[in-house]
């Protein structure tokens, strides 16, 4: 990697010390009011008003899979019916209609983070930042992310950073090195737009280096991108069993050759290293030797796996997998799924079946970073058509660039919870967006 190398020598050849004079104007200058009064503008244009409070009664249901109410809670329409002409006594006055109860899950906190099918997801706890100062990215998924301009960016004195070509060439000197990084065009222009729009008419600590200033900010902007809706899942599955919600199912879904078997595998190392019961569901009937293959991995781990013959429905082996755990008290029941080509509407349909049967508590859409922009495809799609709740990302122990990440993160709004880094069981990794920023940049 090292491709911010790179930037950093780019700018010293492109950037000299009158061109960094020439992105900084004095307070009170001509340019510097231009400037503040472009950002207030911006900072105005962007404020949505704060959501109005809502009743306890005006709850979101976490799922869409309510009984019906019964048929006299509804309301009829008034000319479906007449009083017959005889009966001269008034129409009865209407009675109100109850007010549907939220389920039992729904009692808690509203706000708590959330899997696609409704469980509690325990989210990994933000460090505190370290500046006044910060700017809104909004993501393709259209999640907002807080953004940190760093110690560099102070909110009172200095001097203020105003519009150049100066400071657009630094700003594009970062975008091509985030596109060599294999960051999709979508994620590069996001994080770069949102950098600019607040640069521009921030007070910059004089003396500060504004180049360093603008890497140390994207850093931050990056991690910010990859830290949002950031979920633990050793503690989720935990919290879970904790709550008597057994067995906890897992569904590993993505396209042909992205690692999910051998990543069941590993999560099912993982799991049983916790002291967790596990059992494995091969759901991959199509691929030849997928049965065998997870298989040979559960001897290896001591766990059952659940499977047919090839050609099998993966709908009816995913549920003997969750009857049998149930009945087994297993903790764990792991559901391994063919690999999907995301533009093929009939297969995604087939695995959209197997997750209607699981209803797993997590689904983890496999990618492989050597994919690069493709896996980001791939994971746009799976999200729209299937809905996952994190990424696994594979082969990071290869010259991948890192990018999939950060555009999988922007393109898809879910975090990226683990590496895979090596063939051997041990060898998945909770992601640590801070190592995946460190190989970007140096």
């Amino acid at each position: 990697m090292g491709l911010f190398n790179r930037f950093r020598r780019r700018v010293k050849e492109t950037v000299d010390a009158s061109d960094a004079e020439g992105m900084l104007a004095d307070e009170g200058s001509d340019e510097a009011n231009a400037a503040l009064q472009a950002r207030e503008a911006a900072q105005e244009q962007s404020a949505t008003p704060p959501p109005t409070p809502s009743s306890d009664d005006d709850w979101d249901d976490p799922e869409d899979d309510l009984e019906p109410a019964a048929e006299d809670d509804w309301d009829e329409p008034e000319d479906d019916w007449e009083l017959p002409e005889e009966e001269e006594t008034p129409a009865p006055a209407p009675v109100p209609k109850p007010r549907r109860k939220a389920p039992v899950a729904s009692k808690v906190e509203l706000r708590m983070m959330r899997s696609t099918t409704g469980r509690q997801l325990v989210e990994v706890a933000q460090a505190p930042r370290g500046s006044t100062v910060e700017a809104n990215l909004t993501t393709e998924s259209g999640s907002d992310i807080r953004i940190d301009l760093g110690g560099g960016v102070v909110s009172e004195g200095g001097r203020v950073i105003k519009a150049s070509k100066a400071l657009d060439d630094l700003l594009e000197e970062l975008e091509w090195a985030l596109l060599e990084s294999d960051v999709s065009s979508d994620a590069v222009s996001g994080v770069v737009d949102a950098l600019r729009d607040q640069l521009i008419g921030a007070r910059l600590r004089r003396g500060a280096d504004l180049s360093k200033v603008l890497e140390a900010s994207l850093k931050r902007a990056l991690r910010s991108l990859l830290e949002a809706g950031y979920w633990d899942f050793d503690a989720t599955v935990s919290k879970a069993l904790e709550a008597g919600d057994t067995p906890v199912v897992i569904m590993l879904v993505g396209v042909n050759g992205t690692g999910k078997t051998t990543t069941t595998a590993k999560l099912a190392h993982r799991l049983l290293s916790q002291g967790h019961s596990v059992i494995a569901a091969a759901g991959d009937t199509f691929r030849a030797g997928a049965i065998q293959q997870l298989e040979q991995h559960c001897d290896n781990l001591g766990v059952r796996c659940i499977s047919s013959q090839r050609g099998g429905d993966s709908a009816a082996i995913a549920r003997d997998a969750i009857a049998s755990a149930k009945a087994k008290n297993i903790d764990v029941v792991l559901v391994d799924t063919a690999g999907r080509m995301q533009n093929k509407t009939n297969l995604m349909n087939e695995l959209a079946k197997v997750r209607r049967v699981a209803d797993p508590h997590l689904t983890l859409f496999v990618g492989d970073s050597l994919a690069g922009n493709d896996a980001v495809e791939q994971a746009r799609m799976f999200q729209s058509m299937l809905q996952f709740d994190g990424a696994v990302l594979t082969k990071l122990d290869t010259d991948a660039k890192g990018g999939a990440g950060l555009s999988i993160a922007f393109a898809t709004g879910r975090p990226i919870v683990f590496a895979g880094m090596g063939q051997g069981y041990e060898d998945l990794t909770p992601f640590d967006p801070d190592w995946l920023i460190e190989e970007i940049f140096e």
